[in-house]
């Protein structure tokens, strides 16, 4: 790795320590405020408002560059997380919640530099990214259950806004001039954002509802589950555009928690979707390319949650995620041995 990429490194470590600190209990801490069949409608409402950021902070990239506009999202972003566990209605929640959101400001900037390195960069440092998962999320549980559900909350937003300085080091670009996206258009980002967001709001909830699990055995799922997503973030960039199918046919499983709690361990390969996603089926690689790439994948949570609110129940949205995830998986590998196929008869 250059100097760059250690410190970018350095930066989602901090970050992933910030983020595996509060957001298991996320869900939680929302469904103690509006109850849990309705995370879906609260969940949906949250990325509409949140659907412009990605193209902001490629538009901020143009004013004051990649670093400075990570290290603004970053900061706003840790604010919110820091001030959700205080709030006093719907309303506070969600701004709060928005305002937590902001790294979407950042990301753009953030896979841009990363994606300008060798091929795997993003998901090798996102499987990097994700080592704070093995001990923080017991320590939020251990902090949660023995404290207070505000405690990951505090810390949690704290370390993310202490991310975005790491990178101050790193030589900022600022390029002048209009916006400009010129990038071929491919739906799996998109698509594999909407197995995922179907789960996301319901599974921590659901646990302790089925399993009565408290805030330290919520903790210490998430750590193992993210384990699993870190150990395959290192190794399915081996089988390049593959590995993203094999991640989806894997969680696939995710519904079979109902009969037995480990198949909740799955969904730690979304650890694995979203970086194999846009490293091996995603172009752009400029700020602005890359936006409406996150763009896209923001559109991903929004359908995912608004099928999850219409489909009311949290167990027929976790049920409906493992019959699109293990179609998507089959329509992919379809689609690479389509390309292989193709290929070879160029070749011939």
């Amino acid at each position: 790795m250059d100097r760059n990429s250690i410190l970018i490194t350095i930066s989602w470590l901090i970050w992933g320590a910030g983020f595996y600190f509060y957001y298991p209990f996320y869900s939680i801490l929302v469904a103690k405020y509006i109850g849990e069949n309705n995370l879906g409608q609260f969940f949906t409402y949250l990325e509409i408002i949140s659907l412009p950021f990605p193209i902001l902070g490629a538009l901020l990239f143009r004013k004051i560059g990649e670093k400075n506009t990570i290290i603004l999202g970053m900061l706003l972003s840790g604010l919110g997380i820091f001030i959700i566990p205080y709030a006093k209605s719907y309303f506070d929640l969600l701004f709060a919640s928005v305002i937590s959101y902001l790294f979407y400001i950042s990301l753009p900037n953030y896979y841009s530099l990363m994606k300008n390195k060798e091929s795997g960069t993003l998901t090798k440092i996102w499987a990097i990214s994700v080592l704070p998962a093995v001990i923080f999320p017991i320590l939020g549980g251990s902090s949660a259950q023995v404290i207070s559900l505000k405690i990951p909350f505090i810390l949690g937003g704290l370390l993310t806004c202490a991310s975005g300085f790491v990178i101050f080091p790193i030589n900022d670009k600022v390029e002048r001039g209009s916006f400009k996206i010129s990038i071929k258009k491919d739906p799996t980002p998109f698509l594999s954002i909407i197995p995922i967001a179907l789960v996301t709001p319901f599974l921590m909830p659901e646990l302790v509802r089925v399993y009565h699990m408290n805030y330290f055995l919520i903790g210490l799922i998430d750590s193992l589950l993210e384990t699993l997503g870190m150990i395959s973030g290192f190794f399915l960039p081996r089988v390049n555009k593959l590995g993203l199918p094999i991640s989806l046919l894997i969680f696939s499983l995710i519904s079979f928690f109902y009969f037995y709690w480990p198949f909740s361990l799955v969904f730690g390969m979304r650890e694995a979707i979203i970086p194999l996603s846009l490293d091996y089926w995603s172009s752009p690689k400029s700020p602005e390319g890359i936006s409406l790439i996150n763009t896209m994948q923001l559109l991903g949570w929004v359908v995912g949650y608004g099928i999850s609110w219409i489909l009311k129940a949290p167990k027929n949205s976790i049920v409906f995620s493992s019959i699109f995830s293990f179609a998507l998986g089959l329509y992919l590998i379809f689609i690479i041995l389509l390309e292989k196929k193709n290929g070879n008869r160029i070749m011939n």
